[in-house]
């Protein structure tokens, strides 16, 4: 009986597996169906480059290379960095390649039992699933009507050779779907893009050779969510000063986001790849797409854009939330319904679902990997899950405040969540958050570095189960802190306006107090004295009669 099998050696399943080994598990393997690790990376486009730059998607204990800083690795610099983490921590020889998982079936209190495609039989204590949401496509229900046009998903796409010299529509409003439209636009006859509402909140990979994310930092994204409305106006502004055709493009897409929250209240398409596919490759952009008519050769979109001599359609439009391995009940099990979208309340620590948390700004790899230090640590005893009912009732409180916080979104994409927010409550569970204001008057450089540096994994390190502190503060002080730039100041106005307003609402409750004593200290004062009076009446009384 194993301690637990993790399924998958992508980023999610190689931190999995480290943790748990780090932990004291040994009795640990990780299932992988291909013959190498990098899980759906692995299979994507040739020319993908992440969206966070190194110093976010770096491991919080494995050090990203000296002058990455900035640097956004390709798909082969990732899988390279991802094959020397599993090396230096000793997860390569737990991987199992080349297996497939076909069947999980349920053992009741003796765990799990996970059958291979090879017919082989394994039994686990616990399944850690690290497959991400990236298996089975979603497709629009038009799909069904393209019987005269090439028609394909993300998912298979490579690269823009088969669509030279073609009309294309490419259908989605993320990264895959800019990248892939800034790609196919450079060699077909015309390419256009479909939007069901807006792109995500556009932003750049880089400023120059400052990588942009940096600026996602606790100093701003510290702020009440409801500050990102004026925030996005402020960039829209800045943006919109530099008279840049990408630029005026990116805030044209952005203005199309309909959000309270403004950039608060959306997923962030971390490049500029449309805009450029606008501007320097005539691609243009349509809306939703309403009717099709010669079998998909002509489409109409909402906007009244109809598009003519339809060659092939790149649906860029996700995946569906399924399983097909796992139990009935457990097939599509929803994002929102879990506690903090890793565990079920009927399986508890049976299971765990690393990775399926996606983050509107920030990295989904920070993320994974304090999924894993939780969950290695429930699988120790060092750290326990709440009763059922508490499970549901915080699942219920998550659900209700990120449908609010993403409003047109969350729906649609269920394991949609706050970065700062998640990343801040996972390190409430585990106990590693960072004391900010003891770093503030005892270590004031480290406290900057915190506050205005990336939000990665490394700062969780400091304390707590799993601190390496001596290392933790080697790295962060290697890492950049963002520029003194608008963004910073939009932050340090956002500060000021609140600080303002919190001072504004004590105040108000001081006075609120003052007059509640007041009127109480005259209502005593006149319930006592009233006897008196009434005696004094009835006297003066007496002594006229």
């Amino acid at each position: 009986m194993l301690d637990c099998i993790v399924i998958g050696a992508g980023p999610g399943g190689l931190v999995t597996t480290k943790e748990l080994l780090e932990q004291g598990l040994s009795e640990v393997v990780c299932l992988e169906q291909a013959e190498s690790v990098g899980g759906v990376f692995a299979n994507t486009y040739d020319n993908l480059v992440l969206t966070s730059s190194c110093t976010y998607s770096m491991f919080s204990d494995f050090w990203m290379g000296d002058g990455n800083q900035h640097k956004f690795w390709t798909k082969n610099e990732a899988l390279d960095y991802w094959k020397r983490y599993a090396k230096h921590f000793g997860v390569l020889g737990k991987i199992r390649f080349n297996s497939k998982v076909v069947a999980v079936t349920e053992q009741g209190n003796q765990g799990w039992e996970v059958q291979l495609t090879s017919g082989e039989t394994l039994r686990s204590k616990r399944i850690a699933l690290a497959i991400g949401n990236n298996s089975i496509p979603n497709y629009p229900q038009w799909k069904a009507s393209l019987t005269e046009v090439e028609f394909s998903h993300s998912q298979e796409y490579r690269n823009a050779s088969n669509f030279v010299a073609k009309n294309v529509l490419v259908v989605g409003g993320g990264e895959s779907a800019s990248d892939v439209a800034l790609e196919i636009s450079g060699v077909a006859n015309n390419c256009w893009v479909s939007l069901r509402n807006s792109t995500g909140f556009v932003v750049p990979r880089k400023r120059g050779e400052y990588a942009n994310d940096i600026s996602t930092n606790r100093g701003i994204y510290g702020l009440p969510r409801e500050y990102g409305h004026t925030l996005s106006k402020i960039i829209s502004r800045q943006w919109s000063s530099y008279k840049n055709p990408v630029e005026k493009a990116a805030v044209e897409l952005n203005e199309k986001v309909k959000s309270r929250n403004g950039l608060w209240g959306t997923y962030g398409t971390k490049t500029y790849a449309l805009p450029k596919a606008i501007v320097y490759r005539g691609c243009k952009v349509v809306g939703e797409i309403i009717g099709v008519e010669n079998g998909g050769r002509t489409l109409m979109a909402a906007d009244g854009e109809t598009l003519h001599s339809i060659d092939a359609v790149v649906f860029c439009t996700g995946y569906q939330n399924y399983v097909p391995f796992l139990p009935d009940q457990l097939k599509k099990t929803d994002p929102r319904s879990l506690y903090k979208h890793m565990f079920h309340s009927q399986y508890r620590d049976k299971i765990a679902w690393i990775g399926l948390a996606r983050p509107g700004f920030g990295s989904q790899f920070p993320i994974m990997e304090m999924q894993a230090r939780l969950f290695s640590l429930i699988c120790t005893g060092e750290k326990t899950l709440p009763a059922a009912i508490a499970m549901e009732k915080a699942s219920s409180v998550d659900r209700q405040k990120y449908l609010q916080q993403f409003e047109h979104n969350a729906h649609r994409i269920r394991s949609l969540v706050d970065y700062h927010i998640y990343m801040d409550e996972l390190a409430d569970l585990i106990g590693c958050k960072p004391p900010l204001w003891e770093y503030f008057f005892l270590n004031p450089r480290l406290w900057l570095r915190l506050v205005y540096g990336a939000t990665q994994a490394t700062q969780f390190r400091l304390r707590g189960p799993g601190q390496k502190e001596i290392w933790a503060k080697e790295a962060i002080a290697k890492l950049p802190v963002t520029q003194f730039n608008y963004f910073f100041l939009a932050g340090l106005r956002g500060r000021a306006i609140y600080s303002f307003k919190a001072i504004v609402k004590k105040m108000r409750r001081i006075r609120e107090l003052r007059d509640f004593v007041i009127r109480s200290a005259i209502y005593l004062w006149c319930r006592l004295t009233s006897p008196i009076a009434k005696i004094q009446s009835a006297y003066l009384k007496y002594l006229r009669n």
